[in-house]
């Protein structure tokens, strides 16, 4: 069994393939990207992700096995707290073998995480682990809440006309009334003025349905990171910029990021239609699947307001209106596996549950 860490993201190799001040090439980190897109893995696992968090307090490291039995990898991110640190790996880790292979996995971490001083380690899975003995044998407790969404939708992409008719009739009907309406759809280059304008349609979203968000140097770091793997798009009504996204793609799965709209000029079906036009741009780049990126853990009883047939909106901790919309779309309710917990130093491993609280509702 060869086991295989690599270096941290921050400090990172150059444009011409010469080593960074982490020692790591831009070969090895297409390697390592590669490696993760041919095993179906998820965007959170990518080079780019740990990149893109190192700019936001956390260090990643990335460690890989391989042996006779298969491979697996795992990007797992730590959060220094003074001398001691808490690990997590996002949506992964990517096991490409069996029982075996993914205890020779954990060893390795466990191994990162002692050098980082981890209290704990926290496993999001987004696939069952081949742990035939159980998660217990293997040296996990149950973890704590999600810290990604518990569940999404994921819509597959099919051709225009199928795409639009998985959908509930009403979310068709709203795509079809933007179009009629002569909302424009534009693709947008990122620069200060377009994420400006983002991050207006943002902070207007955020005050309207009571929930945080990033400062605004958070989303022109992921557009610059992610590059030509990312998209901006905007939906103009009457000149006017009236909902924007921001979505990305890894391997054949594209993600809706984040997503804002205008209080004012939201109406005419406007984010319908930007979402349809998003599955457009992940279909045209090579993917096969978009993910809506989260809905609430468990169905709501109801999705009208209490005084009519209208849909509830969303605000603060009522995703009413979230589960909605996403939904309607017409692709699958995923449930991701619940959280694994590996516990170095028990008994203050609960400041590394306490870290976790007060985070915002998005991938990152």
């Amino acid at each position: 069994m060869t086991v295989a860490p690599l270096g941290t993201a921050e400090g990172g190799p150059t444009e011409d393939g010469s080593r960074g001040a982490a020692g790591v090439t831009t070969a090895e980190r297409e390697e390592w990207d590669d490696a993760l897109r041919r095993g179906g893995g998820h965007l959170l696992q990518s080079w780019r992700w740990g990149t893109f968090k190192e700019r936001y307090g956390w260090r990643a490291e990335r460690v890989r096995v391989d042996g006779p039995r298969g491979s697996a990898m795992a990007q797992v991110l730590f959060k220094h707290r003074g001398p001691v640190s808490l690990a997590y790996v996002p949506r992964g880790p990517l096991i490409l073998g069996d029982e075996e292979t993914a205890r020779h996995l954990f060893t390795a971490l466990d191994d990162v995480c002692r050098r980082h001083r981890a209290l704990s380690l926290i496993v999001e899975c987004d696939r069952p682990l081949p742990l035939a003995g159980g998660y217990r044998k293997a040296g996990f407790i149950r973890g704590p809440e999600h810290i990604q969404p518990s569940r999404t939708v994921k819509v597959p992409l099919l051709d225009d006309e199928a795409l639009l008719n998985q959908m509930h009739q009403k979310t068709r009907y709203n795509v079809r009334l933007a179009q009629r309406r002569g909302v424009v759809l534009r693709r947008a280059a990122a620069n200060a003025d377009t994420l400006e304008t983002f991050y207006d349609l943002l902070r207007d979203t955020a005050d309207r349905n009571a929930f945080g968000i990033h400062e605004r140097g958070y989303y022109d770091d992921f557009m610059r990171i992610f590059g030509d793997a990312a998209v901006l798009l905007f939906a103009i009504v009457e000149e006017v910029p009236a909902a924007g996204l921001i979505a990305a793609r890894f391997g054949e799965e594209a993600i809706y990021m984040y997503g804002a709209s205008s209080t004012r000029y939201r109406a005419h079906g406007a984010g319908f239609y930007l979402q349809y036009e998003a599955m457009r741009w992940a279909r045209e780049n090579g993917c096969s699947r978009y993910d809506l990126w989260g809905i609430p853990a468990h169905d709501p009883p109801s999705t009208e307001v209490d005084e009519g047939d209208r849909v509830a909106g969303t605000r603060g901790d009522d995703w009413r209106g979230l589960y909605e919309f996403k939904v309607r779309f017409g692709g699958e309710i995923v449930r991701y596996p619940p959280t694994l917990e590996r516990r170095y130093h028990p008994l203050l491993a609960v400041l590394a549950r306490r870290a976790y609280r007060g985070r915002t509702v998005d991938a990152g």
